[in-house]
Parts: C-alpha cells; sequence; structure tokens
C-alpha cells in the first residue's frame, strides 16, 4: 500500500474543493448532514477539536472512478487531480458554511431539506465557556427569519444589520477583513468603541479556523484498485457500506459503462437480472440472485482464460495464477472481461435455471446451496456442445446432490466455486472425479438431526421426494405438480405431534425429517393430532380413496404402510429412515452405510430452529 499523510489547512482544502482539483467518486452517496451535524462540526473546528483524517485516491493509476464535484461547486468538465474517498459529508458542510457564497443546502432535524446561511454571534462566542454550536444562528436564504404572526425576529438583509446584530457571516471566514473593518467603522459612528472586542473574536476564533489543518492521507496512483477499494470500505464505516458491485460499477462508470443498468435493466427495458427472472416463475430460483453472484460467475471464467493463457505461455508451478472469484478478483475484473463473458454467464444461469427444475428445486426459499448456482452457471458457461447430453447431466446431477447431502457448500464458498468448475469440466471430457464428489457422503445419523427447512439438507430431501414422485395423501396430486399450481404445502408430521407427545416421544425425534414430508393443507386438516390408523382411515372414508391407492401414495413419500397403520412409531422410523439413506445413495452415487448409528448433534438445524407442523413449504407464487 503506498500513500503519505500530511496536514493541510481548510482553506487550500477548500480551494481545492472549489476549483475541482478535489472531488468526489461518482458512486458516493449524497450530502445528508442536518443541521446539528453541521454546527457540531463548525463548533469542533472553531475549538480546534479534532475531526478526523481525509483519504484521498490520486488520479492517473489503475483505477479510475468517475468523478463528479462536492455538491454546490460548479465543476463539470474539470478533471481532479485527487478523489475524495472519506469525508465527504464533513468537506460538503464546511464548503457550504465557511466558503460558498450561496446559502447552503441541509436538512433539518426531521429531514427537511432546507436553504441556509450560516451566522456566529460575537458575543456569544465570546463569553466564557462559550457554546459555540447555541451561538451559530441560520437563516432562510432572503436573511430574514419569521417570528409568529408574520413578524421578523431577525433581519441581515444588508451588512449594516449584521453589524448591528453582531452576527459574523460564516461564509466570510477565510477573507473576512472588509467585514471585520466594516463593523468596526459602523459601531465608531455611533459612538462606540467595539473595536476590543471584535478584533478578539477574530484572534480567538476567526483565526483558529483559517490555520485549521485536517490530516489528509493521501494514497498514489500506484495502488492496485482491490487495495483502494478494500481501504475505502474500511474506513467509510459511517456511511451504508458498499458492496463489491457498486465498487465495481464505479469502476466501470469511468469507462462509460453502467453496469447497474446492464444488471437491473430500466424502466423501458430488462437489464440481465429482469431477463433472467423471466424465464422462471414468480418467486422461483433466481428470487434471491444477487448481483454479485453473476460477476462471481464471469470472475471464474476471466481468471480460468488468464490461467489457461498464462500455461500456453509455457508459466508452470506457481507462476501459474490461480482460477478464483475472490472479492479482490472480482474487484479486479476488467471491463473488457465482463463484456466477453457476461453473455455467456446469462445463458448459463438459464441452463442452471432447467436443471434445478429437473431436480423438482423451482423455488427461490428451496435453492439449498446459492453459491452452486454460481458453479453450475460457470460451467453451463463453458461448457462445450458435444457435452450437453444426458451422460453430463446425469455427472452434474450427481455433483449437485454430493454438495447438497454431503453439506458441502455451508462455508469458503468461493474457493469451492473455484475449484469445482475446472474440475467439474475436466469430469465431463473423462477425467478424474472432483473432490467435491469424492470428498463428501451423507452419513445416515445425520437424518435424526435434520430438522428446520434452514438445512440444505433438509431441502434437499424435500427435492428429492418430489423428483420421486411423492403423492399428497388426500388429493393424489404429485407434489411437484401442487407447487407449481401454487396449492398451499406445509411440511407436516406424518406421526402428528400431539400424538407423539402422549406416546412420550421425544421432539428431537418426532421433529426429525423421517417424520416429516410435504402435504396439502386440507391432508393437514384431516390429519390432525390424531393416530395414523385413525387419520388414515378418515381419509379412506371421506374421500373415498382404497387402502390400496393410499397405501401406493404411502410408498410414494418412502412410508412403509403397515407401520403407519399399526401405529408403530419404531418400525416405521427404522422403516423410513433407512429408505431415505437410500434415495440419498442414489442421487449422491454412492452407498450410505445402514448400519451407522452415529448421533451427529450440533448442527444449526438441531433443537434451537426446531420448525412446527405449520411450517409453510411454498409461498404463492
Amino acid at each position: 500500500m503506498s500513500f503519505d499523510t500530511t496536514k493541510t489547512t481548510l482553506k487550500e482544502l477548500l480551494g481545492d474543493v472549489h476549483a475541482g482539483k478535489l472531488q468526489l467518486p461518482e458512486f458516493q452517496r449524497d450530502y445528508v448532514w442536518n443541521e446539528g451535524d453541521v454546527r457540531s462540526l463548525l463548533e469542533s473546528i472553531a475549538k480546534g477539536f479534532p475531526v478526523g483524517a481525509l483519504l484521498t485516491l490520486e488520479r492517473g493509476g489503475s483505477i479510475e472512478f468517475k468523478p463528479r464535484g462536492i455538491e454546490g461547486t460548479k465543476v463539470e468538465g474539470v478533471t481532479p487531480e485527487h478523489l475524495l474517498l472519506d469525508g465527504q459529508q464533513r468537506m460538503t458542510s464546511l464548503y457550504k458554511t465557511i466558503y460558498s457564497k450561496e446559502p447552503a443546502r441541509v436538512r433539518t432535524a426531521k429531514g427537511q431539506v432546507v436553504e441556509r446561511y450560516f451566522y456566529l454571534g460575537i458575543e456569544a462566542a465570546l463569553e466564557p465557556m462559550a457554546d459555540i454550536e447555541a451561538a451559530i444562528e441560520l437563516v432562510p436564504p432572503e436573511k430574514r427569519r419569521p417570528a409568529n404572526f408574520g413578524a421578523i425576529e431577525l433581519d441581515l438583509t444588508s451588512a449594516e444589520l449584521e453589524y448591528e446584530h453582531m452576527l459574523f457571516p460564516l461564509n466570510q471566514t477565510l477573507d473576512p477583513l472588509t467585514w471585520i473593518l466594516g463593523c468596526i467603522g459602523f459601531w465608531t459612528a455611533k459612538g462606540q468603541n467595539r473595536m476590543e472586542e471584535i478584533q478578539r473574536f477574530q484572534n480567538e476564533l476567526l483565526n483558529r479556523i483559517q490555520s485549521y489543518a485536517m490530516p489528509v492521507i493521501k494514497l498514489s496512483k500506484d495502488n492496485s484498485r482491490e487495495a483502494v477499494c478494500t481501504v475505502f470500505e474500511k474506513v467509510n464505516v459511517g456511511g451504508k457500506k458498499l458492496d463489491a458491485f457498486e465498487l465495481v460499477t464505479a469502476i466501470y462508470a469511468g469507462a462509460g459503462f453502467d453496469l447497474r443498468e446492464d444488471w437491473a435493466g430500466t424502466k423501458m427495458a430488462h437489464g440481465r437480472l429482469g431477463r433472467l427472472r423471466s424465464k422462471v416463475p414468480a418467486k422461483g430460483v433466481f428470487a434471491d440472485l444477487a448481483s454479485t453472484d453473476f460477476l462471481q460467475a464471469c470472475t471464474v471464467l476471466h481468471t480460468r482464460e488468464v490461467r489457461l493463457q498464462a500455461q500456453a505461455g509455457g508459466a508452470v508451478g506457481k507462476e501459474v495464477p490461480a482460477v478464483t472469484c475472490t472479492r479482490e478478483a472480482l474487484l479486479g475484473l476488467p471491463l473488457a472481461a465482463y463484456r466477453q463473458h457476461a453473455d455467456a454467464v446469462e445463458a448459463g444461469f438459464v441452463e442452471v435455471a432447467r436443471f434445478l427444475s429437473e431436480q423438482k428445486i423451482l423455488w427461490g426459499r428451496d435453492v439449498p446451496y446459492p453459491p452452486q448456482m454460481v458453479s453450475l452457471a460457470a460451467t453451463f458457461a463453458l461448457l462445450p456442445k458435444h457435452l450437453r447430453n444426458a451422460a453430463a447431466t446425469e455427472k452434474l446431477a450427481q455433483w449437485y446432490w454430493a454438495g447438497v447431502l454431503g453439506e458441502f457448500y455451508g462455508s469458503a464458498t468461493e474457493t469451492k466455486i473455484a475449484r469445482d468448475v475446472p474440475e467439474l469440466l475436466a469430469w465431463l471430457e473423462g477425467g478424474p472425479t472432483p473432490r467435491s464428489v469424492t470428498d463428501t457422503s451423507f452419513r445416515i445419523g445425520r437424518l435424526g438431526t435434520l430438522r428446520s427447512r434452514l438445512s440444505a439438507a433438509y431441502k434437499g430431501f424435500h427435492a428429492l421426494l418430489m423428483r420421486s414422485g411423492c403423492r399428497d395423501f388426500v388429493t393424489g396430486k404429485g407434489v411437484e405438480t401442487m407447487t407449481v399450481f401454487s396449492d398451499a404445502l406445509d411440511i407436516h408430521h406424518i406421526f402428528p405431534r400431539a400424538w407423539c407427545e402422549k406416546q412420550g416421544i421425544p421432539p428431537q425425534r418426532y421433529n426429525s425429517i423421517i417424520n416429516k414430508t410435504a402435504l396439502s393443507k386440507i391432508t393437514n386438516i384431516a390429519i390432525g393430532g390424531s393416530a395414523p390408523s385413525a387419520y388414515l382411515a378418515r381419509i379412506e372414508q371421506k374421500h373415498g380413496i382404497s387402502p390400496e391407492a393410499l397405501d401406493a401414495i404411502l410408498d410414494s413419500h418412502l412410508i412403509e404402510p403397515k407401520t403407519l397403520r399399526a401405529d408403530d412409531f419404531e418400525a416405521f422410523w427404522t422403516a423410513r429412515r433407512a429408505a431415505l439413506a437410500g434415495l440419498a445413495a442414489e442421487a449422491q452415487g454412492k452407498p450410505v452405510p445402514i448400519d451407522d448409528d452415529d448421533v451427529l448433534e450440533g448442527y444449526a438445524d438441531d433443537d434451537g430452529l426446531t420448525l412446527d407442523e405449520d411450517d409453510t413449504m411454498q409461498d404463492a407464487a
């Protein structure tokens, strides 16, 4: 990191602001301080208190943020020498109040934007232990402050009236001599000698403000964009934190490209996000797709290309750059690379939606691991035509379910995305199996602790049951069909909670996914809190379903009908546990040992996040 620290006077800093030598990055938020904030700042300056350092960036380096002048300046077309990364609110306040001759636009305590001139009461400011903040007077642009019933409380429409009220206009602080001499002459003409008082005000307050110097940390143009963005985020703690997408948007804006419009679109046309969401139902798998997800996929493609070019040029070992999508790499994504890869990535995400639909994952809230979509999108973007076949889809499904059921993408997702994409492509070309498939496994003991739909594996089993064709107890409709047509579905206990509690079955067992499945609202009502034998008989009688037909429906949920009809919770538990393990084994392409009796507690979805039996599975689309 290349920088230096110096102190610069307000007069010099504000002169640079006025001339456009010091401007803001275009992405900086607007000026938001209110009257109280400005008063407090002015008091600190007048008393010589520290108000924090400024952070600036020298122009002309590897990063070129689009500039804009500080509010109140007229510097369009002026190329700045430095950009103000931290200190916008302070410098804007000071420019408006002690430099600009125009009234300052500030907010009231209630947030209303108003225009005000700032004055400092000389007599109040010179009192022992003076409250400078209270000595600051604010008046409207016309310099008349009204009182009740239309009367004028304070009139400062001429210099003579300012002299009479002994109110010094703060926008003359840096060049006060004319006003000072005028005030002394005004009172001398009235036969009053107030020279000592006025000169004391000049010496004790105005001179202190004029000579006030602020620490300035100046980042040189030699710093990388990643370093600059990281420093900016760390110092910009007072405002809304900028994510990587906003920072890249600011970087691209310097080259005349509007990344935000490309992503989010306009009122007249969809951007990439809108086009993607138009491919799926409302609240579909792209409901929570983030702009940074899209940039991550582009970054994987770019860094892979750089790696391949380096290898083709003879680079070996540590000389070969890694495929990566870290935040630093994302911030370093060149605009040319984004333009090169964005269309392919967009098409890749469309393929992701189709793939997830085949796996019966239809809605955003049911996506087990959103980062896996990034890996898939990048893979589809790079997948050659000869690999777009059933065999490749089968391998991708095996990889996907190994990650979901093995709960692989719960942490260090950037590393896993960057590793998985090249390994997946190599595997589809006949190479070795990816480590995310070989190194992950589902353990049968985990079934007993899956109690919350916050868990990726919990969501995974719901999708796998839909994929295997489970049907509603009462309607007989496929759960997938009901989901698509927005029928209300709940995750419901198979052995009802009330019945389990009467039998002394602990919540840790009856709340497990082993004892849950997706059913309609009408089925929930039919089940109630009854024993399974009772509610099955009730469903058969009320809805005209034969025992054989209902048994077939139970089979579709991997429920052994005999155990349910006998109200045998232990036999049911053992049989369904084994059946769900078989479902997992089929999905991940490797066996799940049935004799694994490990009790795997301590997951995020253990007792503290238990769902009750009315946990809604599907919002209306």
